[in-house]
Parts: structure tokens; C-alpha cells; sequence
């Protein structure tokens, strides 16, 4: 399931110049950015995500080992968007638009 997860976030994410990278390692993942990333703890909270920041610039999460599927696309469903909309006020530059 942590693959599932730090799968599914790089595919929203990575486009995001600002996402400098996403690892982890079984189901404790982080996501490190080019911008101090505090106040995501309070946007999760707010969007009923626990989200922790350890350094400045580094935000993650540890889910508990009996994490279903489903419950792994809720999260990146909801954290990738929270992680965007945060880059985004933060003034970080937009990801590429893609091309068909």
C-alpha cells in the first residue's frame, strides 16, 4: 500500500516544480518542498488529514498497517490537492501545461 500511496502522489505531484521529492519507506511517507510547509499541518487538520511536518520544508504521513486500498486513494484523493493548493499560494511555480 505505501507503494500505492507514494505512486499515486508523484502522478499528481511531480509536475509541480516545487515537490522536490516524495519517498518513503512501507507506509511512512514524506514529500519535501521547495517552501516552508508548517501551516499544511492546520490545512490537513482542517480537511480531516493528520499531517505531520518534521523539518521546514519536509511534510508526511504514517498510516497504520491495516490501510485498505481504498482508503489509500482517499488519502491521496485528498492530500495531493491540499499539497497543490498550498504550492500555489505559496507562489511556487505552476507545473507545466500538458500537451495532447
Amino acid at each position: 500500500m505505501g507503494d500505492f500511496i507514494r505512486d499515486g502522489l508523484h502522478a499528481k505531484l511531480t509536475a509541480w516544480p516545487a515537490v522536490r521529492e516524495i519517498r518513503g519507506k512501507g507506509l511512512m511517507i514524506g514529500i519535501e518542498l521547495d517552501f516552508p510547509c508548517g501551516e499544511l499541518v492546520m490545512n490537513g487538520l482542517d480537511a480531516g488529514l493528520l499531517i505531520n511536518v518534521t523539518t521546514t520544508t519536509w511534510c508526511g504521513c504514517c498510516r497504520r498497517l491495516t490501510i485498505k486500498r481504498d482508503e489509500c486513494e482517499v488519502l491521496v484523493t485528498m492530500l495531493a490537492p491540499l499539497i497543490a493548493d498550498f504550492l500555489a499560494r505559496s507562489g511556487a511555480a505552476q507545473p507545466a501545461a500538458k500537451t495532447v
